[in-house]
Order: structure tokens, then C-alpha cells, then sequence
């Protein structure tokens, strides 16, 4: 009798010892310390598929996407049916450019939870990669639904109705993301630029580079705005400030527009900056 209290006794302190240890694992991937999440797992004796989601999650984060899909594997070698494994292996092949292992593994995960918000999520993000519009806007429709404010969701609509040249509404998105996302005001001022909001894009290019964003795109977009504006000298101070960034359709355009005078070229078309997950 003694001997199988004692077992039941230190069986409940392993119990109450993992549980311990996977919120603290937890509370180190809320913060954002994912070295530390990896190096904290690797410690434990015995792995269960929480603990290394939690491992490939943190792969996933520092974008050490094949660690993660070898990590996510693990995960569904000990439970075969984990949505979450499945969606996030699926976005991590997504990133490495293996279209065809990612759709399988969302599509897999939506047949297992189909009302999964972030299995809807990853299954719009296919969609946009391979430029399907009108189906990755049902899917983040769907992720938003099942997940009212889902921000992620709401960036990524916003980017896919202004690739559509739907501006009111990709302007709709990015409002509501703003204070989440410091590239949402980057491309809300892209969206007001291609509705022909010149003042309005000026200062959001301008704020966004205040948060600590200089990219030859937004130097090139800024560009365009002051431009528009009737700011020649504004313009060709951006131009060339792209142009130092490798910007070849910049530097054309300081070339011909500002050194030579001649008739400015229209812009070529470019994709917003689109976030990594």
C-alpha cells in the first residue's frame, strides 16, 4: 500500500514538475526569447509534442524554417492529428518555397478543425503567394470570423484587397493595425498613394520612416508622392536616397528626371511589404 502511494505521490510531482517547466517555456516564447525556449527544451530528459511545438514554434520565429519543419514532424510523430503542427509545417514549407508540401498540410489541418482561424489564415496566405486573390480574401474573411480583430488576418486582407486596387477597403484593413504593426502604416501610405492621396501618403511615408523603416521602397514611394505634389527637388532627394539602396528604377529616374530633365517615366509596379510569420 505504502509503495503505490509513493508512486502515486511522485508520479503527481512529475506531473505538477512538467507543467511547471512548460509554462515556463511558455512564458519565455511570450517574450519573445526563442534561443532560450530552445536551449530550455533541450534540457528536459522526456519530450512530449508540447514542449517541441513550443521548440519548432521558436525555429519557426527565427526563421530557421527547415530546424522548424523537422521540429513540427516530431510533433506529429507523437500526435499524428495536432492541427497546429500541421497548419505551422504548412506556412514554414510556405516560406521555403514548397508550395505543394504547404497546401497538403493546410488543407489538412482545415479538414481536422475547418472553423480553425489560423489554419484559415495560412490557408489565404497560399493563396496570395500564388496570387489566387479572390479565394486568399475568403480565407482571411474566414480567419477573421472565426477570430473577430485577428490582426495578422486584417493585414494581410488589407494587402490582398490593394493588390486587387481595392484602396477603400485595403485602407479599412490597415487602419485597424496601425498600433500593431509599424509596416501597416508603410502600406497605407503606398494605398493612399495609388488612390491619388499624395499629402496624405506623404505623411505616412514620413511617419513610417520615423519608426525606424528606410527601405529603397519607401524612399522610391515617398518620391512619388512629392513628385505628384509638384516637389521636384523633394523628389529627387528621395530618388537618389533609393538609388543608394540599389534601387535601379530609381537611379533611372534621378538619371533622366532630375539630372537630364527629361519627361518622368511612370512607376512600375510593386508589391507592399508583406510581413513574416
Amino acid at each position: 500500500m505504502r509503495i503505490i502511494i509513493l508512486c502515486s505521490l511522485l508520479a503527481c510531482h512529475s506531473l505538477t514538475f512538467a507543467q511547471d517547466a512548460l509554462a515556463n517555456v511558455q512564458e519565455m516564447f511570450d517574450n519573445g526569447l526563442y534561443e532560450s525556449v530552445i536551449e530550455y527544451v533541450h534540457s528536459f530528459e522526456i519530450r512530449h509534442s508540447e514542449d517541441l511545438l513550443l521548440e519548432a514554434d521558436a525555429y519557426h520565429k527565427l526563421k530557421e524554417y527547415e530546424m522548424a519543419i523537422s521540429t513540427y514532424d516530431r510533433v506529429l510523430s507523437r500526435k499524428k492529428d495536432n492541427v497546429l503542427a500541421y497548419m505551422r509545417r504548412g506556412a514554414a514549407n510556405l516560406e521555403l518555397g514548397e508550395f505543394g508540401f504547404a497546401l497538403k498540410d493546410v488543407k489538412k489541418a482545415l479538414r481536422l478543425s475547418p472553423e480553425n482561424p489560423e489554419a484559415n489564415f495560412h490557408m489565404g496566405n497560399i493563396c496570395y503567394d500564388q496570387g489566387d486573390l479572390k479565394n486568399a480574401v475568403k480565407f482571411y474573411r474566414l480567419a477573421i470570423a472565426f477570430r473577430p480583430k485577428y490582426p495578422q488576418a486584417i493585414y494581410m486582407l488589407g494587402a490582398a484587397r490593394s493588390e486587387q486596387g481595392q484602396y477603400k477597403e485595403a485602407e479599412k484593413a490597415f487602419d485597424q493595425v496601425l498600433d500593431e504593426f509599424p509596416d501597416a502604416t508603410y502600406n497605407l501610405a503606398v494605398v493612399k498613394l495609388e488612390a491619388k492621396k499624395y499629402t496624405e501618403s506623404l505623411e505616412l511615408f514620413d511617419k513610417a520612416e520615423e519608426s525606424g523603416i528606410e527601405t529603397a521602397d519607401l524612399f522610391f514611394f515617398r518620391a512619388e508622392s512629392k513628385f505628384f505634389l509638384g516637389d521636384k527637388h523633394g523628389a529627387c532627394l528621395d530618388y537618389k536616397r533609393a538609388g543608394n539602396l540599389n534601387d535601379e528604377e530609381a537611379l533611372d529616374i534621378y538619371d533622366q528626371y532630375c539630372m537630364k530633365s527629361k519627361k518622368k517615366v511612370d512607376r512600375k509596379r510593386r508589391d507592399v511589404i508583406h510581413m513574416d510569420f
